[in-house]
């Protein structure tokens, strides 16, 4: 069986303060390398009407406490009144096309807030990134994956890899509830999987979860999957859901030799919560990237990233192979 790394904590990177638009969070990272060099850490902040924004960091990837730019606007329009993502915009994945003619992609879940009952909903909708980063554009006004038959509560937090058969597998989270608790209605989900041509239409969805539930009222979240020594390796941010309190999200681990059938082994993640400090009650939305001769874990803190983010680094480089 596969040895899971352990996760050395290497400290704060960067959280949101007040600003002309953005007033708070630093939400799930995605690490993109820039051609002159430098690491671009896509993230999602809230402005003042606690909606959520698409924006980044550039840092030096030898160092990335190393601030080097911050972007301080939103890359993508919410959108307009009735659309699926008019309540805020949730950044999840990259695919970097080999072929230079194919575009990048960046795919991300949009809110749509209700008034009556549930607080919100959740779809999955996809960007094309142009000029190295530097423009995001959505592909469609719609979402490409949505309630439906398949899918009748919610569906989010998309991970999107393109294989070397150039087909696409996407790993995402659906709702299998609505649970009214003492402090207001909660969603409960967790992992499933599908599977696309194009990365546009999404088929054979599976019908149940590939990341199984380990007690009542969880929730799974925001996979990041690797693959590593012929195994596929998953981590994921997981909570309850019966008070607050349960609701702080740690961060867990699961492996598979399809990506479909998966063993939780949440006892050997390797990171844990902080003593004190930002990240001290949550540590959430894990990335997995290599750079040089080290892995790094980009992670969000307390608050779902109100206390900001940071990163840790592996005890050994994970010998990652490119989709």
């Amino acid at each position: 069986m596969l040895k899971l790394p352990k996760w050395e904590k290497q400290g704060k990177i960067f959280s949101r303060e007040n600003g002309d638009f953005f007033k708070s969070h630093a939400m799930r990272v995605i690490p993109y390398l820039r051609k002159n060099g430098v690491l671009r850490l896509f993230f999602s902040s809230r402005c003042i009407n606690d909606m959520m924004h698409p924006t980044y960091i550039d840092v030096n990837p030898e160092n990335p406490k190393e601030i080097i730019g911050i972007c301080e606007h939103s890359l993508l329009k919410i959108g307009n009144p009735g659309l699926f993502d008019d309540s805020g915009i949730t950044l999840a994945s990259i695919v970097r096309n080999k072929n230079a003619s194919d575009k990048d992609y960046i795919y991300y879940t949009g809110w749509k807030r209700r008034r009556y009952g549930i607080p919100f909903e959740l779809s999955i909708g996809v960007a094309s990134i142009k000029e190295d980063g530097d423009i995001l554009e959505k592909v469609f006004s719609g979402p490409i994956l949505a309630q439906d038959i398949s899918h009748p509560f919610l569906v989010g937090g998309p991970f999107v890899i393109k294989s070397n058969t150039n087909d696409y597998r996407m790993w995402y989270c659906s709702g299998t509830d609505w649970k009214e608790m003492p402090h207001g209605w909660e969603p409960i989900y967790t992992v499933f999987h599908s599977t696309s041509d194009d990365g546009i239409h999404w088929t054979n969805h599976s019908t149940k979860p590939v990341i199984p539930y380990c007690f009542a009222n969880e929730v799974v979240s925001a996979p990041w999957v690797v693959s590593i020594q012929g195994l596929y390796l998953m981590y994921y941010p997981y909570r309850g859901s019966e008070s607050p309190i349960n609701k702080h999200y740690t961060i867990g681990v699961a492996t598979s030799e399809d990506g479909i059938t998966w063993e939780r082994r949440d006892s050997e993640v390797g990171i844990e919560k902080s003593a004190n400090g930002w990240d001290s009650e949550m540590i959430c939305y894990p990335a997995i990237y290599n750079y040089g001769d080290k892995t790094y874990m980009f992670y969000s803190g307390n608050g779902v990233g109100r206390g900001g983010i940071g990163y840790a680094v592996a005890d050994r480089k994970l010998d990652i192979i490119d989709f």
